[in-house]
């Protein structure tokens, strides 16, 4: 589901006078073991790409920039509104550099199974 939406959120627009309105991605899925360290996504976010950690198998991000999403931390902070106001997403931890999906649920309290994680360094852009 949460991809789905990724998909749909990054599509372009178009204007009411046919004119392209480039939107891009969102955010981007990346999978992650739970028990493996956080991939250092510096320069992903500098550029503005918001990468979300999944324990799911088989996502691999392109990293494209967002041509006319709002800022990273606003995208940020509104994936984990999303996960709270009973929308079906999974819940959102904040993962701190070098810290594990697992360590983030779990100091969150929240089931590792069930979560996504986005980079601490995404919410202070």
């Amino acid at each position: 589901m949460l991809s789905d939406w990724l998909k749909e959120s990054g599509k372009d627009r178009v204007s009411p006078f046919g004119d392209r309105i480039p939107v891009g991605p969102y955010g981007e899925l990346l999978s992650v073991g739970l028990d493996d360290p956080a991939p250092d996504l510096t320069a992903e976010i500098a550029l503005g790409c918001l990468p979300v950690l999944t324990a799911e198998a088989g996502h691999v991000p392109t990293w494209a920039t967002p041509e006319g999403q709002p800022r990273l931390s606003d995208r940020a902070a509104h994936l984990r509104w999303l996960a709270g106001a009973g929308r079906g997403f999974p819940a959102v931890v904040m993962v701190a550099a070098g810290q594990t999906l697992r360590q983030a649920c779990n100091a969150a309290d929240v089931d590792p199974a069930a979560c996504m994680g986005i980079p601490a360094a995404a919410f202070a852009e």
